[in-house]
């Protein structure tokens, strides 16, 4: 109950206010943008510096789609859900329209999703922004003609039960993790330039460390017998939301995190032979 505990209580007071606003500065966080009539509340605002001109960045956004560029996040993740979609490297001819009406999809075989859902587009400024619902507003701003700010505003969505906040508590965090990423993913293709091969090593090596370590500290929780094995869960679960949710999502943190889980029961079950050949 105190690990639960502790963990609700960094994640309401600490860890969410960053996450709704990953990026995103005071003037982004409080201005109007189109779209912003259309939801219930506003559930997050987050923003990227790309390293590109406008026009390069609008040309990648505007192939967000499962039959078009796919979502440029964690493919990994969304494939084994039956979120079926293609992927490129590249600027595509066929792909530099968004028009009003136009329906993203999130799969190529909706009836394999985990949850079957689409984006229909319901606004455009080409070459600046657009609104999808069911999602929010992606708008492009112009620092000036080599860097442009990229920002995204998730819509709230109607919360009428106890069963949907409930839901939006769990599915929040998750969305920023997949949305972080995506825009992540939209820079890292736009600064390297059409036609570059993309790698998801690091994607998976860093989401490999974080599952491992979760593992870990279950079986430690599970095995802790005294006052400081039990405080050293209570220290690794705290690490563990900050490298998932703060952190960069890079393989050094969560893979430095294992390493010190591993030397850790390793030094308990050490610690609890002597005892026992005592």
């Amino acid at each position: 109950m105190l690990i639960l505990g502790l963990q609700i209580v960094i994640g309401v007071v600490f860890i969410k206010p960053y996450i709704i606003t990953w990026g995103a500065t005071d003037q982004e966080i409080s201005m109007s943008m189109p779209g912003d009539h259309l939801a219930p509340f506003i559930s997050s605002t987050r923003s990227i510096t790309i390293n590109a001109p406008i026009s390069d960045v609008w040309d990648w956004v505007i192939q967000l789609g499962a039959d078009r560029g796919g979502f440029y996040s964690y493919w990994f993740i969304e494939k084994p859900l039956g979120y079926k979609y293609r992927e490129t490297n590249r600027i595509e001819p066929d792909f530099k329209d968004m028009e009003v009406g136009r329906i993203i999809k999130a799969s190529l075989d909706p009836s394999m999703s985990f949850i079957e859902y689409n984006f229909p587009v319901v606004t455009v400024d080409p070459g600046k922004s657009f609104v999808l619902k069911n999602w929010g507003c992606f708008l492009l701003n112009e620092i000036d003609s080599t860097r442009t700010r990229l920002i995204v505003r998730t819509h709230g969505q109607s919360m009428t039960s106890l069963r949907d906040h409930i839901e939006y508590f769990f599915m929040m965090p998750l969305h920023y993790l997949m949305e972080r990423r995506m825009l992540e993913g939209i820079k890292s293709r736009t600064e390297v330039g059409s036609g570059e091969p993309f790698s998801s090593t690091n994607d998976i090596l860093w989401f490999l460390g974080m599952i491992l370590s979760f593992c870990l500290i279950v079986v430690l929780f599970f095995t802790s017998k005294t006052i400081q094995s039990q405080s050293a869960v209570v220290l690794f679960s705290v690490i563990l939301l900050l490298i998932l949710f703060v952190a960069d999502p890079i393989p050094i943190y969560s893979l430095s995190l294992l390493l010190l889980l591993v030397f850790n029961i390793l030094w308990q079950n050490k610690n609890l032979g002597s005892s026992l050949s005592f």
